[in-house]
């Protein structure tokens, strides 16, 4: 890793295996082209995708409630409803929620099978692709969010100067990352949660307020969130470091105690969202 001595900004130089990182289209392999705009969450079932969306839908009554959460902070800076574009909008969980509070929303997701899961579980539109510079009209958007996106990709000054052409003069983008500035990863270094394969930036509160204000944003707000897991989620994060015997004997006293699907809010303050608005 790489620390720029003028910014501070972190970032992976250079980047030895670039197999998960997603920069070119959407995720299709040799599969037909026509799940691409497919709806039939069928096509999902004996996939390599199926077992990490069922994962990820187990804790959908957390992901729910943080969802919830962000929508709150947007609103308190702008008008409810308007076009919501979500970047990297995964199986729909947030944009499902949006659309419930009077959101017109949509969202681009490179990989197929939780793209169609959106489309037919939730009706979303979703497009099934990376974020191009002729994906939209320019100025349609009243909000843009990206959430746990910009670690992720290679070349981010690109990803928002696209997003800035696409939201109207005024409108708000938000950007939430993980925080390298905390106790935790001083503490744990590379053996922090943060530091995976697929992460090739690390912001924090100053470096990604920067990287924001140099694109022609004004930083309207900076939140470190709260994260609602349920117990069994917060079970499975501890033993990736204390060690599968110890995930295994919290996971038989949850079972022992029916506890697992109880959820909890917990804040480490390392995860950081900055709001802020397309200077008009």
């Amino acid at each position: 890793m790489v620390r720029c001595a003028s910014c501070g900004f972190v970032y992976v130089n250079p980047i030895k295996s670039d197999q998960s990182l997603i920069s070119t289209g959407p995720v299709l392999g040799d599969r037909p082209s026509r799940l691409l705009t497919s709806s039939d969450t069928q096509e999902i079932e004996g996939s390599w995708e199926q077992q990490v969306i069922e994962m990820y839908m187990k804790e959908s009554e957390a992901k729910r409630r943080n969802a919830k959460q962000a929508l709150s902070h947007i609103e308190k800076l702008t008008q409810n409803g308007g076009r919501l574009l979500d970047v990297g909008c995964f199986c729909g969980l947030f944009l499902d929620v949006a659309k419930q509070y009077g959101w017109d929303c949509t969202g681009i997701e490179p990989l197929v099978m939780p793209s169609i899961y959106a489309r037919g579980t939730f009706g979303l539109n979703i497009i099934t692709d990376t974020l191009k510079e002729d994906s939209f009209q320019q100025e349609y958007f009243d909000i843009v969010t990206a959430f746990q996106v910009f670690e992720h990709i290679v070349k981010p000054s690109e990803e928002l100067k696209k997003i800035y052409q696409f939201l109207k003069p005024g409108g708000l983008i938000v950007i939430e990352v993980p925080n390298i500035e905390t106790a935790a990863v001083s503490f744990m270094g590379r053996h922090h949660r943060h530091f995976v394969e697929d992460h090739v930036n690390f912001f924090s509160e100053k470096t990604l307020t920067a990287f924001v204000e140099q694109y022609g944003f004004t930083k309207k707000k900076v939140i470190y969130p709260s994260r609602v897991l349920s117990m069994q989620q917060l079970v499975w994060w501890a033993g990736q470091y204390a060690g599968e015997g110890v995930a295994k004997f919290l996971k038989s006293i949850l079972e022992h105690t029916h506890q697992s699907s109880k959820t909890v809010s917990i804040n480490l303050k390392d995860i950081i969202t900055v709001i802020a608005q397309k200077t008009s």
